[in-house]
């Protein structure tokens, strides 16, 4: 949200530098009334574009910018002093303000909106206290009207500073609690789905190895062979959900045992494997763990996910980043929009890469996923660089 205000404060900042510029080459108008009413209607101006940015999030950019050029820009030209047509810019600038509030402004938001981080009451009570302060300061030192319209609209610009810094700090700590969340609800899944395995995987196939010989004429030969294919289905549930097997091998054999291990629990899914792996990476531990998790992830998403007929898989180093690319197919439009809206894997995903300085991106051609992620390595001590 705040982001939305930056171009606002930054068209406040600009209008009273060149206001300063036109003082300072004495072309500033030098009517007071001119003076006070373009000040006061660039006060209202900017209030209702701030309150009306935020309290409507579906404000088209076009029009969110078109308003800065109409309503802010002719306030500024207005107090040129050889300037024609003052009160035909003055209209302009009204009359554009008015219809972007009118037409984007959502009533029912505005009570929930405080452009000072402190209750209304509070609010009010500054206010109050602003007003004689800047009275008593222009009645003690004698301050000329340009000086006190500019005074008043550098103490405004620095409201809406301090204001859009806490905006970004709300949505900053409302991000990682949303992130938190989601986090949250995705083990939460993950242990769902690995009770769902144990039903229908090992409970199931126990249960009617039970029943074989708990009859009169135990099939004991039929019961082996549950109990054997149900020791292989278990080994192979055990290695993908064991995390800690990254750890005690070296990057490329991880690799080709996370393939092996996601492949075997989809056992009906055929799919063409192509693999390149540089084999000249330092054998750090915490290197391998971090991108065999990225890899596993991003593997069973395929093999989950997607109708894929083929997938290829690249890891290789280049300069200061570690770079891994898929590409697979049989991904249709709406797979691709559900994995950008992911609230539970990709965000997972998402959260593990940016904790390490990288990032990942998907592109759709067709029915083409590619995925990019990038890590950043330091080189010199060859450790992943963290964010503090």
């Amino acid at each position: 949200m705040y982001k939305k205000l930056d171009k606002i404060v930054i068209s406040h900042l600009m209008i009273i530098l060149f206001w300063g510029l036109l003082f300072k080459n004495k072309m500033l108008v030098e009517g007071g009334p001119i003076l006070n009413a373009v000040s006061l209607i660039l006060f209202f101006t900017l209030y209702g574009l701030i309150y009306t940015e935020i309290s409507n999030k579906k404000i088209p950019r076009f029009f969110s910018i078109l308003v800065i050029f109409t309503s802010l820009l002719p306030l500024s030209l207005i107090l040129i002093n050889d300037f024609p047509y003052k009160v035909a810019f003055a209209l302009i600038s009204l009359a554009s303000t008015s219809v972007f509030i009118k037409r984007y402004v959502i009533l029912e938001n505005i009570k929930y909106i405080n452009i000072l981080p402190i209750s209304r009451k509070s609010t009010q009570i500054f206010t109050i206290g602003l007003v004689f302060f800047i009275f008593a300061v222009i009645y003690l030192f004698d301050i000329e009207q340009v000086m006190i319209n500019i005074f008043t609209q550098i103490i405004f610009l620095i409201m809406e500073i301090f204001f859009i810094l806490f905006l970004k700090e709300k949505e900053l700590a409302f991000e990682n609690t949303f992130k938190l969340y989601y986090l949250s609800d995705y083990m939460t899944s993950e242990r769902d789905e690995f009770a769902r395995i144990i039903h229908d995987d090992i409970i199931q196939d126990i249960f009617a190895s039970r029943n074989y010989l708990s009859s009169k004429n135990p099939n004991i030969e039929y019961s082996k062979n549950i109990l054997s294919n149900l020791e292989e289905k278990a080994r192979k549930i055990m290695k993908f959900y064991q995390s800690s097997l990254f750890e005690k091998a070296n990057l490329e054999t991880s690799i080709l045992a996370i393939f092996d291990n996601v492949s075997s629990l989809y056992p009906n899914r055929n799919i063409k494997i192509q693999r390149f792996i540089n084999r000249n990476f330092i054998e750090d531990k915490r290197i391998i763990r971090l991108i065999s998790i990225v890899s596993k992830e991003l593997i069973n998403n395929i093999y989950k996910h997607s109708e894929a007929k083929y997938l290829s898989y690249k890891l290789y180093k280049k300069e200061n980043c570690v770079l891994i690319e898929i590409d697979s197919d049989g991904v249709s439009r709406e797979d691709f929009n559900n994995i950008k809206e992911s609230r539970r894997g990709v965000l997972l995903l998402n959260l593990l890469i940016g904790s390490n300085s990288g990032n990942i991106i998907y592109e759709l051609n067709k029915d083409i996923l590619s995925t990019r992620v990038y890590l950043e390595v330091d080189n010199s001590e060859n450790y992943f660089v963290g964010r503090s």
